[in-house]
């Protein structure tokens, strides 16, 4: 595949979008973002719904008519350390690069991280922030809420690995956007060794919505951009209140 689409469809993995009010429940929503590259549209849809165990389901799904990424994260919200805490992540990847599959436990009572297509395990420590690759952003915005302006989470991936992923805000802008002009938090992530930068503007007055991501690398850029929103089952028309 071509290095412009693939890096685009990476930028879009990282999409992070939700609502939350401090100290308090997620926030149910449904949003959808698009982007293009070499004429090739590509749909980004990012959900999460209340179940009736009392936890949460976040779905997240990119494609294109070529390739398509999907994300499910089930996890639990503990409201006296305002703290999401991932239970299970699947991942699947076809037609970028290729094929990839992850599907791991968190297994908080036995303390351990289970990796359920390599049947093998890693010790989990709980004084950790662990979180896994979509139950993180939901852990970022709430942060957000907490006033905190920098911030990092130590993410599980299959084979037991552990990644660090580093955010800081960089500034707030006034953005334009298909629903309305909106004020912002500008959130960077960068990588030690790597010339790839990925920025997040997140709407202030609406919990931190994710409104575009930007990554820049080598001197090319791609963007996703807002394009739907709703929040608890009410569709989000304009920014302007």
């Amino acid at each position: 595949m071509n290095p412009v689409l693939r890096s685009l469809f990476a930028t879009a993995a990282l999409a992070f979008s939700s609502t939350l009010l401090a100290a308090e429940l997620p926030n149910t929503f449904h949003n959808q973002y698009v982007s293009s590259a070499l004429g090739f549209k590509i749909t980004v849809t990012h959900s999460l719904e209340q179940l009736e165990n009392g936890r949460q389901k976040m779905n997240f799904r990119a494609e294109s008519w070529f390739a398509s990424i999907d994300e499910v994260s089930y996890l639990e919200w503990n409201d006296e350390k305002s703290q999401v805490l991932p239970l299970h992540y699947i991942y699947k990847r076809r037609g970028v690069g290729r094929n990839k599959d992850t599907d791991i436990a968190f297994e908080w009572a036995e303390g351990r991280i289970v990796d359920n297509l390599a049947s093998s395990s890693k010790p989990l420590d709980t004084s950790k922030r662990i979180q896994d690759k979509l139950s993180y952003q939901l852990q970022l915005q709430q942060d957000l809420l907490d006033g905190k302006t920098q911030f990092a989470y130590t993410i599980a991936d299959g084979g037991n690995t552990l990644r660090e992923y580093a955010f800081e805000v960089v500034g707030e802008e006034t953005l334009d956007t298909p629903l309305g002009k909106v004020n912002t938090v500008k959130v960077k992530r960068s990588r030690e060794n790597s010339d790839r930068v990925t920025f997040a503007w997140l709407a202030k007055e609406w919990d931190y919505l994710l409104v575009r991501m930007q990554q820049e690398e080598k001197g090319d850029t791609y963007t996703i951009t807002l394009n739907k929103a709703n929040m608890n089952g009410k569709e989000i028309k304009s920014f302007q209140k």
